[in-house]
C-alpha cells in the first residue's frame, strides 16, 4: 500500500525513538533508524501483521462493563477462562452485592467442566447463569494468553472494561469461540468477596 507523508513521517519519528540517543556513533544509530524504519514500514504494509489484526480486533470489539469475578485454567485447550458479572447498580456511594457469590460462579464453572468431561458437545453444554459470561483467552502455552490469564486474575473483583471478539475455530469452521481482547482495570468492586487468594493459572485447576 502507498504510504502518505504523514504516515512516513511518523514511521521516521518512531524509529528515531526506537534507536535512542545519537551517542558518539553516528554511524551505528543511523543504522539503527534505518532498520527499526523497515520494520515498522514492513508490519504497516502487510495485512495479515498480528499488530494490524489485533487493533482491528480493538476496534471492532463489542465493549461491556462487567465485575471479573473467577479466572480458571481449561484443561484441553490451555485458555484462560474468565468469568464476568453484570455490575450492580451503585447508589449513594455503596456498592450493592452482586447477583452471584464467588462460590456460586465456582460451582457453575464445575457444573460446565463436569459436562465436558461427559463429552457433552458444545451445543448442548448447560447455559450459565443469567447475567452471566464466561470469555476465553488465547492459549496459556503462548506468552500473549499467558500473559493475559496472569493479569486478569490480579483483577478478581475488579469492575473492567471488556473487549471481546467471536472467533470461529480453525478446526471446525461451524465453532464460535468467545475470546476476550483486552481487560482495562476501572477499580475495586468492595461488594464482592474473594474468599481466597487465586492461584497462578500456569497450575490452576479446572
Amino acid at each position: 500500500m502507498a504510504l502518505d507523508k504523514a504516515t512516513k513521517d511518523n514511521i521516521i519519528v518512531a524509529a528515531i525513538t526506537g534507536a535512542g540517543p545519537v551517542g558518539d556513533n553516528a554511524e551505528a544509530w543511523e543504522a539503527k533508524v534505518l532498520a527499526g524504519a523497515r520494520k515498522i514500514t514492513a508490519v504497516l504494509s502487510d495485512p495479515e501483521s498480528v499488530f494490524v489484526k489485533a487493533i482491528d480486533e480493538i476496534d471492532s470489539s463489542t465493549k461491556f462493563v462487567a465485575l471479573l469475578s473467577l479466572v480458571k485454567k481449561e484443561a484441553k485447550s490451555t485458555r484462560g477462562v474468565l468469568y464476568f458479572q453484570d455490575v450492580p447498580r451503585i447508589e449513594n456511594g455503596v456498592s450493592p452485592a452482586p447477583l452471584y457469590t464467588s462460590e456460586q460462579i465456582q460451582a457453575a464453572h464445575a457444573i460446565q467442566v463436569a459436562a465436558r468431561a461427559a463429552g457433552t458437545k458444545s451445543a448442548d453444554m448447560p447455559k450459565l447463569p443469567e447475567g452471566l459470561e464466561a470469555l476465553r483467552t488465547e492459549r496459556t502455552d503462548s506468552l500473549d494468553g499467558y500473559n493475559m490469564a496472569q493479569d486478569a486474575l490480579g483483577l478478581i473483583g475488579h469492575r473492567v472494561l471488556v473487549y471481546k471478539v467471536i472467533e470461529t475455530m480453525k478446526t471446525n469452521p461451524n465453532l464460535k469461540v468467545r475470546v476476550v481482547r483486552l481487560v482495562t482495570d476501572l477499580g475495586k468492586y468492595d461488594g464482592y468477596v474473594v474468599p481466597v487468594k487465586a492461584a497462578p493459572v500456569a497450575v490452576a485447576a479446572a
